[in-house]
């Protein structure tokens, strides 16, 4: 059932979306494109949760900003990293394995979110956005090899493709300036659905999905009037 919640959010706002164009023709739909840029940290198998930070950077375009249900296209591109240096494990058999002990995984990301805004006033928004989207990322270690190209980083026979689903969770607020522009403020989680950000999962010290945390400052200039 938790996996149905950023379907059915997505379903209300393409209705929305369509429900909006059906009306009047002479009231434009309002129209925003952002600019976002932030820390992003990982909570993996290696070294502590979210301890971390590397640069994010977002860009998007939202539709339908003045309505409490809209759209929200966006890309992100930054990369993570972790490290623990006595890291260390051992196979089925009892036998000391080597696993990566440091990784660096550059990503992108591109999905689609519903947002409700929970306060929507004309010039303060606060809302909460859940979305889908596709993740690609490419973990690497210190000497900048893929990780995934190296096996003895792992039991025999793992491996795991670098391109997965991802359902971003985020809480943002902006605020409206006099000219229709606006800044804003976003935190919330990246969610790729993979274990592997970090190359680890079965030689993993921690149970579930790696993730990303991300903290966003953001500005917004519109397309359309609001």
């Amino acid at each position: 059932m938790k996996n149905l919640i950023p379907f059915i959010l997505i379903l209300l706002c393409v209705f929305d979306n369509q429900k909006a164009f059906a009306q009047d023709s002479l009231k434009q739909k309002t129209k925003e494109i952002h600019l976002g840029i932030g820390p992003a940290s990982y909570s993996g198998d290696l070294g502590k949760a979210y301890a971390g930070s590397s640069l994010l950077f977002t860009a998007g375009l939202k539709f339908n900003n003045n309505k409490k249900l809209n759209g929200n296209v966006k890309i992100s591109i930054g990369s993570v990293t972790g490290q623990e240096l006595d890291y260390a494990t051992t196979d089925d058999s009892g036998v000391p394995a080597t696993p990566n002990t440091f990784f660096k995984s550059t990503f992108i990301g591109l999905n689609y979110e519903a947002q409700f805004n929970f306060i929507n006033k004309e010039k303060i928004k606060v809302y909460l956005s859940q979305g889908i989207g596709l993740f690609r990322f490419d973990p690497r270690n210190e000497e900048d090899n893929r990780l995934s190209d190296l096996p003895d980083t792992r039991p025999v026979g793992e491996s795991y493709r670098n391109i997965v689903i991802q359902l971003p969770t985020q809480l943002g607020a902006k605020y409206y300036l006099p000219n229709d522009f606006a800044l804003g403020i976003q935190v919330g989680f990246i969610n790729p659905i993979t274990d592997h950000l970090d190359n680890l999962a079965i030689w993993g010290n921690k149970n579930g999905n790696d993730n990303i945390l991300s903290f966003q400052f953001q500005i917004h200039a519109p397309l359309s009037p609001r």
